[in-house]
């Protein structure tokens, strides 16, 4: 939706973002606000505590958002990562 549709429409919410030290990230906070580990901003995709939703849609017309999955990580990796991690704080 937030691609290419010109008009805004609703979402639900389908994950929680949560940073490394287990504290929630919010939609609308800057990068910044996302802890640095290892030289990278790891995110954890938690499922949603409650259901929540929003309008979304494309609200800067001349910037296409887009989405490329490089690679999907080994399970060992994925496992090294976890340890890294905390359980989220709600």
């Amino acid at each position: 939706m937030c691609r290419d549709t010109p008009e805004q429409g609703p979402t639900t919410g389908a994950f929680n973002l949560v940073g490394a030290d287990g504290g929630w990230i919010f939609n609308e906070g800057p990068p910044s606000d996302i802890q640095v580990v290892d030289g990278v901003r790891p995110l954890v995709l938690d499922p949603p505590p409650y259901r929540r939703g929003w309008p979304a849609g494309c609200f800067f017309p001349g910037m296409h958002g887009d989405l490329v999955l490089e690679r999907v990580p080994y399970a060992r990796e994925s496992a090294g990562w976890l340890t890294t991690v905390a359980p989220a704080k709600s």
